[in-house]
């Protein structure tokens, strides 16, 4: 998840770390196993230190926002239509609009709020494992739910913004969560993933935004931007593929296999540390 509050610190940080990051960042943001989950993981894994400076953070977030734009880019121009134009046929499009940003404003609120605590909880390893689990099971509930809806109402928005909330949490995937409850409204299957991508643009551009005002504050040096250009690069052409095929296999029941992977991993985590 984008508010994974996993921040490295630059002496600990070099090209093959950089890289390996960028591709848990890319893979995990849209399969739907919760990226702060197993950035948390991959941080203890590779025995980098939490640390005050966001830098790297923001930019492999920001290189899978950019991944979102590139693969969404027709749904993308089409809401932006619907911001600038006023003819009545962009009505629809300002409307699935309207409903995006509704849906952001519970993780916003959220994220700013509890801000201290949801970086506490990234520092447990046990409730990270717990919410694998948690994040399995609402994936396999998942495995013969298919409906036919299109349409998305404003009471589907203000839902799957409150699960993309909950999704903060480390372990929680953001993916999972959101396409998981609009099948469970009744939204067809590839409309529930391309929507919860769609939701997920103001939320992960929100967070990227808030913590590059922070480094204006904290200068970083040069050998930083140097990680943050690897990092973002890897994060960017592996979430291509990552969401593309995402975008795939959603249409399918294999979506709910998912589970079985994160309940795995979660309850081998619980026991293993």
């Amino acid at each position: 998840m984008f508010f994974s509050h996993i921040f490295f610190e630059v002496s600990e940080l070099g090209i093959i770390e950089a890289l390996l990051l960028g591709l848990v960042q890319a893979l995990t943001e849209f399969l739907p196993v919760s990226s702060s989950g197993h950035l948390v993981l991959s941080q203890h894994w590779l025995g980098i230190q939490a640390a005050g400076d966001a830098a790297f953070e923001v930019a492999v977030h920001l290189g899978t926002l950019l991944s979102i734009l590139v693969i969404l880019r027709s749904e993308v121009g089409d809401l932006l239509k619907g911001f600038i134009r006023t003819e009545s046929r962009t009505k629809v499009w300002r409307e699935e609009l309207s409903f995006i940003l509704i849906s952001a404003i519970p993780a916003g609120l959220i994220g700013v709020l509890f801000k201290d605590q949801l970086e506490n909880a990234f520092g447990s390893i046990q409730a990270v494992s717990l919410a694998l689990m948690a994040t399995g099971v609402i994936l396999l509930t998942t495995y013969k739910r298919s409906g036919n809806r299109q349409q998305v109402k404003l009471s589907d928005a203000i839902l799957i913004g409150i699960a993309q909330a909950i999704a903060i949490l480390p372990g929680v995937s953001r993916s999972g969560s959101t396409i998981s409850l609009a099948l469970w409204l009744g939204i067809q299957r590839e409309r529930a993933a391309r929507l919860s991508f769609l939701m997920s643009i103001p939320v992960i551009g929100g967070a990227g935004l808030l913590k590059a005002l922070d480094l204006i504050k904290s200068p970083i040096d040069a050998e930083m931007y140097i990680m943050m250009l690897i990092g973002m690069s890897s994060s960017f052409i592996f979430g291509l593929g990552a969401l593309s095929i995402m975008l795939k296999w959603i249409s399918k029941p294999s979506f709910a296999y998912f589970g079985f992977y994160c309940f795995g991993l979660g309850i081998s985590i619980f026991y293993l540390f």
